[in-house]
C-alpha cells in the first residue's frame, strides 16, 4: 500500500505571499532591505535567511525568527489550496492510502485541515510545534511515522516542493514527489492531477 507524507507550504498550499511579508516586515525594522526574499526562503528556508543576515546586523537568528512568529501571526490565514489538491487528497484517501503531514509550519495547519473539512483525511499531522520535532533535512519526523505506522519505505512519497523536502525523503530512505524540477526527486510533477494519473 502506498503511503504519502507530504509538506505544507509550497505543497498543499499556496502561503509564500504571507511568509514573504511577514520576512520582509521583520528585516525593515532593522532597516535591512534585500531583493531575493521569496528565492532564498524557496531555496533555504526563512530560519535560515535570518542565520545569513544575523550577523549584517548584529541581532541573534532566535531573535529574528521570534519576531517573525509574530508577524506570521497577521498573514498565518493569507493562502489558498493549490489546483486540484483537496480532490487528489479525498482521491488517494479513497484509494486506501494513507496519508500524512510533515511541515516547518506551526499548529496553524490543524486550523487549516478543520475548516476546509480535512480532518479525516490525515493519519497524522506533525508541525512544528509537534513534541520532538526536528526540522527537516533530519529524517527523524519521518523516521518516526514510518515506524509507528510500519510503512513501506519503498512505496511511501514525501511530497514536498523544494531542495529540503527532497533530500529530507532521501536522509529517510524514502521515495520523493517534486513539485517541478528539483533535482534527485524520484518522481517531478506540475499539478497535483498527475497523482491521480500515477497511482
Amino acid at each position: 500500500m502506498y503511503s504519502f507524507i507530504f509538506d505544507v507550504d509550497g505543497t498543499l498550499i499556496d502561503s509564500y505571499d504571507g511568509i514573504t511579508e511577514s520576512t520582509i516586515n521583520v528585516l525593515e525594522k532593522y532597516n535591512y532591505k534585500m531583493n531575493n526574499v521569496r528565492e532564498y526562503i524557496l531555496d533555504k528556508s526563512v530560519l535560515d535567511l535570518f542565520k545569513d543576515v544575523s550577523s549584517k546586523i548584529n541581532v541573534s537568528s532566535n531573535i529574528l525568527y521570534d519576531e517573525y512568529k509574530k508577524e506570521r501571526l497577521k498573514t498565518i490565514y493569507n493562502y489558498k489550496f493549490m489546483d486540484d489538491a483537496i480532490e487528489v487528497l479525498h482521491y488517494l484517501m479513497n484509494k486506501g492510502y494513507k496519508l500524512f503531514i510533515y511541515t516547518h509550519k506551526s499548529d496553524a495547519i490543524n486550523k487549516i485541515i478543520v475548516d476546509n473539512k480535512l480532518d479525516d483525511i490525515f493519519t497524522e499531522v506533525i508541525s512544528s510545534d509537534s513534541a520532538n520535532f526536528k526540522r527537516k533535512p533530519d529524517p527523524y519526523c519521518i523516521d518516526y511515522l514510518v515506524n509507528k505506522y510500519n510503512l513501506n519505505k519503498d512505496k511511501t512519497y514525501y511530497v514536498g516542493d523544494r531542495k529540503i523536502d527532497i533530500l529530507c525523503a532521501k536522509n529517510a530512505n524514502i521515495k520523493s514527489i517534486a513539485f517541478g524540477n528539483i533535482d534527485n526527486s524520484d518522481i517531478i510533477i506540475n499539478s497535483f492531477k498527475e497523482m491521480k494519473q500515477l497511482f
